[in-house]
């Protein structure tokens, strides 16, 4: 106990014996030089000691953040990159030189980056940094300033990458709260205590107004008190809550539709025929494979823009040709023959799938934006040709067994028809050639009863000549048959040629497509370069 008292009253009277020096020469100081060397000269000013030790109160900081920018938030590491400008404001009593003439000349002094190591600074350090440097281009981006009545301010620029716990059962349709938390190394609550700046209602935390991220919103940010308690004491520390809005329309141009492309092309398969094995195993294989990233005072500054115009004959070639040439690949499918079943459908998922791999090897190589680039709609003005390319044929092949069913149904009526037809002449021609047969029967007993008469009255007169002329030989023979091909069949039961076929409503519709689909890839060609090529893009800067 009496060593504190000691070192207490040690203290008291090296900082008067200081103050009173630092008075007594400030008439032969006639240069900032000399009163800088006189203000921190390390004969009374100790920077291993921190401020108000010698009165047993914490030193008080207030801190404010300003964030440039929010780059690669990654969902795998779950951490991201900020750089930030961090400011640190506190009273030093040993510093303050409101009695000397220096007052009037110089309100507040800016230091050198290098006398940072000649005063106490606080040992403020970022918890959930996992890597973080301080920005040197083209010098180290720090600030010291000394006010009259003993304010330091200490600004520096940082670039951290910072842990953040994502939680991501939603994604891509989920929001995250990311921390940036600061906090004191070695200084407990006793002995330093961290508040924010929010003097004159300004917000301790800044955000740049063109702050842009591909995945992400920031759509609000908050400032936190919080203490840690560790096994070495507790510590006071501070929080800044960041509320993320994930960007889905990122994922719904690069994923979702796609994805919905081609579960919907899977589902042609079940509009081909049956009997194409082939070219259903083909379409359903190749879809399951496919669907297996505050301002302390006014600085002058110099701004030099550049404009820069893009070579445009990397893009024609890696990119445009090709995929004007998949899609054109796709029209030749018109012209083959409908009932080549695995051609058609191996020309059309095979265009299908080259154009979504080659659209996802593009946006590999681009930043992830949330508005739509010229390359986007290009991409998927050329998928959708090739899919719709597909989806034809799968009308066509719908038309065409529709109409070989109702020829084959109309030919089973007209052969149905003329079975009919046969068998109600036949029956007809039975009766009536058993009626004719009845009365010929009938007209031979007749006048076999009129011959027996007459040959009776004159069998006496001509017996004797009967009997010895008279045989078998020399009887009259019956009349011959009618022959088979003097029966005459209705013209209602001859067997009927078969019906002329009707046009190709399948073939058609190839026609038609192999006309409309090339005039309109076309006229897209036209609208697509016409605006882009004078589309103007205005760059606000600040």
């Amino acid at each position: 106990m009496c060593l504190h008292i000691d070192l207490y009253i040690v203290t008291i009277i090296f900082t008067l014996i200081s103050s009173a020096n630092l008075l007594r020469n400030d008439a032969s100081i006639n240069t900032v030089e000399e009163f800088l060397d006189t203000l921190i000269n390390s004969s009374h000013y100790d920077r291993r000691i921190r401020p108000f030790f010698d009165q047993r109160r914490p030193c008080n900081v207030t801190m404010t953040i300003h964030i440039n920018t929010i780059s690669a938030i990654n969902e795998v590491n779950m951490d991201y990159n900020t750089d930030l400008i961090f400011r640190q404001s506190w009273y030093d009593p040993r510093l303050n030189y409101s009695g000397t003439d220096w007052a009037k000349k110089s309100p507040q002094i800016t230091l050198h980056y290098s006398l940072i190591d000649r005063i106490w600074v606080p040992d403020s350090f970022f918890r959930n940094a996992k890597e973080g440097k301080r920005s040197d281009i083209t010098v180290p981006n720090r600030l010291i300033r000394i006010h009259l009545d003993g304010k330091v301010l200490y600004s520096q620029r940082l670039l951290l990458k910072l842990d953040c716990q994502m939680k991501l059962q939603k994604f891509p349709l989920d929001n995250q709260t990311c921390v940036v938390n600061i906090g004191s190394y070695g200084f407990g609550t006793t002995d330093l205590a961290f508040f924010w700046d929010e003097t004159q209602n300004i917000s301790a935390i800044r955000v740049n107004e063109d702050l842009e991220m591909p995945d992400f919103v920031l759509s609000n940010h908050e400032a936190r008190y919080c203490n840690r308690t560790t096994a070495t004491g507790t510590y006071t520390c501070l929080e800044v809550h960041l509320a993320f809005q994930r960007n889905v329309n990122l994922y719904i141009q690069q994923l979702y539709l796609p994805a919905t492309l081609i579960v919907a092309l899977s589902f042609v398969a079940f509009w081909v025929d049956y009997k194409s094995h082939p070219a259903r195993t083909l379409l359903s294989l190749l879809c399951i494979v496919t669907l297996t990233t505050k301002a302390e005072g006014s600085f002058t500054c110099l701004l030099v823009v550049l404009h820069l115009k893009r070579l445009f004959g990397y893009y024609l070639v890696q990119v445009y040709i090709p995929s004007m040439l998949i899609v054109i690949l796709s029209f030749v499918s018109f012209w083959i023959d409908h009932k080549s079943v695995p051609a058609r459908i191996s020309v059309g998922l095979l265009t299908v799938l080259t154009v979504t791999t080659q659209s996802s090897g593009i946006r590999s190589q681009l930043p992830r934006v949330s508005y739509i680039k010229a390359i986007d709609v290009w991409m998927s003005a050329c998928l959708v040709f090739v899919f719709a390319g597909l989806l034809e044929y799968a009308l066509v092949n719908v038309i065409a067994r529709k109409g070989e069913l109702r020829q084959q149904v109309r030919f089973s009526k007209e052969v149905i028809g003329n079975r009919l037809a046969q068998v109600h002449f036949y029956k007809k021609d039975d009766a009536q050639d058993g009626g004719e047969m009845m009365e010929t029967l009938v007209h031979k007993s007749s006048g076999g009863d009129r011959s027996m008469t007459r040959n009776t009255s004159s069998h006496v007169q001509y017996s004797s000549m009967s009997n010895s002329n008279v045989t078998p030989a020399t009887a009259p023979p019956p009349p011959p048959p009618p022959p088979p091909a003097a029966i005459a069949v209705p013209q209602a039961a001859r067997i009927a040629q078969p019906a002329k076929p009707v046009r190709d409503s399948a073939q058609f519709v190839d026609i038609v497509s192999a006309v409309l689909f090339p005039v309109a890839f076309i006229v897209f060609n036209i609208i697509y370069w016409m605006v882009y090529l004078n589309m103007h893009v205005e760059y606000v800067l600040k």
